[in-house]
């Protein structure tokens, strides 16, 4: 999992069967308090704006946070937006 504020939205034109109907966001990744200058690509199944705080969760648990449980192998997903953050203690 990473963290990082979403930076923007990518526009697609096509996009695979099991990505229709999904928005992809761009979240710039965050380690130690600062931006490291990487940036990835996520489904975003919480509606982030830009600006805004998110966790990302990569692999398997990408898949889970879209489709829980065992049978969720067919979808097509490596990184998804999974926590909206709105502060820290």
């Amino acid at each position: 999992m990473i963290r990082g504020p979403v930076i923007g939205e990518v526009w697609t034109t096509r996009k695979a069967p099991g990505l229709s109907g999904r928005k992809l966001v761009l979240v710039a990744v965050r380690a130690d308090s600062q931006l490291t200058g990487r940036v990835v690509v996520a489904i975003d199944t919480l509606d982030a704006r830009t600006g805004e705080e998110v966790t990302v969760s990569f692999g398997s648990g990408a898949r889970n946070v879209i489709a829980p449980g065992p049978d969720n192998r067919e979808v097509l997903a490596d990184a998804a937006v999974s926590v909206l953050v709105d502060g820290e203690e």
